[in-house]
């Protein structure tokens, strides 16, 4: 019993593991929080998730004397039958033919009598009236050629990729395929010093290093990028492919040089990019 339930206990901690890591990916990954709240979260997941599965799986609750084979079983005593009678001695032999020779034999059932009136002779056969029979129906091809053709709708789901893709490029440029153009960038930042591209949200301090490194330093340089640097700020940031397409910096920078940090801040509460 201790070793079912150490067993147990071990894949419940395995399965709380994985969850627990599948939760912290995911809060880093997609809802970009920060390595100590996806780790806390990811722990707090292992801790309860794993309790509920030593809960509900090795808690050992079946019935009574199941798992450690003390519970009441029918022994083989109680479904023997009970052996004929077997007689020791000549005398006990002939008592037992006495009482077997007393016992009335039952006399068998008389078989019903059949009368004359119980038995009916068989009805004749009526015959059964023909069924007219179908008009001529129109073929399924004339059916199908007659009925007018339906015009397709578009679906909704249709009209709204089709709206995100206007939208996608109005302010985001599709990254192009293929290895894309590594963008022109500035030997050095201009006089007035660098923008903070942090602002631009996906861009940390580990990004806006590679940014400086590409010659990067200002945010009219990413809102003049096209489909091939797109393709490569994609392809080439650390860590998150992609992260220039998902996150909009195009779009948001383009937000910034034409109205202003101001309204680029008011918009970014709703992600309005």
């Amino acid at each position: 019993m201790d070793d079912q339930s150490q067993g147990c206990r071990g894949k419940a901690g395995i399965w709380a593991g994985i969850t627990g890591l599948v939760v912290a990916v995911f809060l880093m990954v997609v809802a970009h929080e920060t390595i100590f709240v996806a780790v806390f979260m990811g722990l707090l997941t292992v801790l309860l998730f794993g309790g509920f599965l030593i809960w509900a799986f090795c808690s050992g609750r079946g019935a009574p004397g199941a798992a450690d084979g003390t519970g009441d079983t029918p022994s083989l005593e109680d479904t023997t039958p009970v052996e004929a009678f077997s007689a020791q001695s000549p005398e006990g032999a002939a008592a037992h033919a006495q009482a077997a020779a007393a016992i009335p034999t039952p006399a068998p059932a008389p078989a019903p009598e059949v009368t004359a009136t119980e038995v009916e002779p068989p009805k004749a056969e009526e015959p059964t009236p023909e069924a007219p029979e179908p008009e001529e129906t129109k073929s399924a091809e004339e059916t199908k050629s007659a009925e007018p053709e339906a015009t397709p709708e578009a679906s909704p789901l249709a009209a709204m990729s089709a709206q995100v893709d206007a939208e996608t490029q109005a302010g985001q440029p599709a990254a192009a395929e293929g290895a894309g153009k590594k963008p022109r960038g500035l030997k050095a930042p201009r006089k007035a010093g660098a923008d903070d591209l942090k602002k631009i949200e996906g861009v940390g301090p580990k990004l806006e290093e590679t940014l400086n490194g590409w010659g990067i330093w200002h945010f009219d340089q990413i809102a003049k990028w096209g489909p091939e640097e797109v393709a490569y700020a994609d392809q080439n940031v650390p860590r998150f492919k992609g992260r220039c397409t998902r996150d909009k910096w195009v779009a948001q920078a383009k937000i910034i040089v034409e109205e202003g940090m101001d309204a680029f801040l008011e918009r970014a509460k709703t992600n309005d990019y």
